[in-house]
């Protein structure tokens, strides 16, 4: 591996801009300063008139790697992150087959390290009948990322909804939990009302089955699951202002238990742009109602919300 000087660019970090120099030694940075010596054989960048920035991590991907690799790969989403400066991301289990297993956790990680350009971590997946499996994760809780639970129904088969079965998970995990937060008792509701009443469902009904008290019942429920057994929590992509109720900014986030999302989408969007942007802008949790996104960026900017997402939007039926 190669060592490099990056020299007489303006570097940006922790809140503040400086004219300086970074060594780099081993794929890892040696030093920062203003000005440094270049030792032999160090290859020399030229960053004058540049910006030098950290690299962002991006803490939920879908890279369709095994299984959907005609929609993208590892090597390829990898590839297009380090393009776009983010050189480390966490992976999302719903793949083909799913993360429901050790082995193919394994199997993940083999891709990762023949394939990946960036630093890279996947998540364990949870089913209704793999919880003994997932808490074997607990003896990789320093190379896996966490434990990805679906509380509402999103993609594939990886709907967890069963009490018994969640409570095991948060009792018993020692890594992260990161879920996806929707009730799905009521998205059935909701949506069998406005089947009741209409012959097709229309994409402004996305919000409407997909509504606030479903998003926030199930954070709700994650976050009372995650005090009773002190568990390490993270829910993503918060998409109403209710919910906002649930998280504190009383805490520094490195002293935090309990910590949350916002994506791209959910701030930039809001339900009116249904109107001309129809199944683009149609994703789970759904984009919602023009005063959650003035919410979200409040809570964003108060440090209520911890991470921006960079989740993509994905056309999704029903």
């Amino acid at each position: 591996m190669r060592d490099y000087i990056i020299k007489n660019t303006i570097i940006v970090n922790e809140g503040k801009s400086f004219n300086g120099e970074v060594f780099i030694k081993n794929g890892r940075i040696e030093k920062i300063a203003t000005q440094i010596d270049t030792p032999a054989g160090v290859i020399e960048i030229n960053g004058e008139g540049k910006y030098l920035i950290p690299g962002a991590i991006d803490d939920q991907v879908h890279f369709r790697e095994p299984g959907l690799t005609h929609k993208a790969t590892i090597y390829t989403e990898a590839k297009a992150a380090i393009a776009g400066g983010v050189t480390s991301f966490m992976e999302m289990p719903n793949t083909d087959p799913p993360v429901f297993t050790q082995d193919l956790l394994e199997d993940k990680y083999k891709l990762g390290a023949q394939h990946s350009l960036a630093n890279y971590s996947f998540f364990m997946g949870t089913s209704q009948e793999n919880w003994e499996e997932v808490l074997k994760t607990n003896d990789k809780k320093n190379e896996v990322c966490g434990v990805k639970i679906f509380m509402g129904a999103s993609t594939g088969n990886l709907l967890v909804d069963n009490p018994l079965v969640l409570e095991k998970i948060f009792e018993g995990s020692e890594l992260l939990i990161a879920t996806h937060c929707e009730e799905e008792s009521i998205i059935k509701k909701n949506k069998a009302a406005l089947e009741s009443t209409k012959v097709i469902l229309e994409i402004s009904d996305h919000p409407v089955i997909r509504n606030e008290e479903a998003c926030f019942e199930s954070s709700f429920k994650a976050i009372q699951l995650a005090k009773k057994f002190n568990a390490r929590l993270h829910i993503l992509h918060i998409s109403t202002a209710k919910e906002l109720q649930l998280f504190s900014n009383m805490l520094p986030l490195a002293e935090k238990r309990i910590t949350s999302e916002v994506c791209v989408h959910h701030l930039h969007f809001t339900a009116n742009d249904y109107a001309t942007k129809g199944n683009l802008i149609k994703c789970n949790p759904a984009i919602k109602a023009p005063e959650n996104r003035a919410a979200l960026w409040e809570g964003l900017l108060n440090d209520q919300l911890d991470v921006i997402a960079n989740r993509p939007c994905a056309t999704r039926l029903g």
